[in-house]
């Protein structure tokens, strides 16, 4: 995948317009469709800009790094104002425990080496 294809991949996949994306990285629309279409190449100053902007590594940008459709997907915007819904509901206790364990996921650890084993009182199982 080239660096003009990871940048429309990029943008199809953002929920704002290609607009509003040229707008928010102070571009013209028509610089950002010759950097989707590969006429222009974005200077380093715009890679790190982009790499900020759509929360990706640079080397993703610039091809260093295999490609995200190859490795995951990114979440649509229902998926993650879902998993925010899910979380809202959740007791404090629930929440400690989730973030817990989203950090040993991303971080290949098992959640017994970021947080302790507790005694949950018996009221407090029903919940989970």
């Amino acid at each position: 995948m080239s660096m003009s294809e990871r940048i429309r991949f990029l943008v199809k996949r953002h929920p704002k317009s290609r607009q509003q994306i040229a707008s928010d990285l102070y571009i013209s629309a028509d610089c950002l469709g010759n950097y989707i279409t590969g006429r222009r190449c974005p200077d380093a100053a715009m890679v790190r800009k982009m790499a900020m902007y759509f929360q990706v590594s640079a080397d993703y940008i610039l091809c260093v790094v295999p490609a995200l459709e190859d490795t995951f997907m990114l979440p649509t915007v229902e998926q993650e104002q879902g998993l925010l819904s899910l979380f809202r509901t959740m007791t404090p206790m629930q929440r400690e425990i989730f973030l817990h364990s989203g950090y040993g996921i991303v971080n290949y650890v098992s959640i017994q080496q970021v947080l302790p084993v507790m005694e949950i009182p018996c009221e407090m199982e029903k919940e989970i």
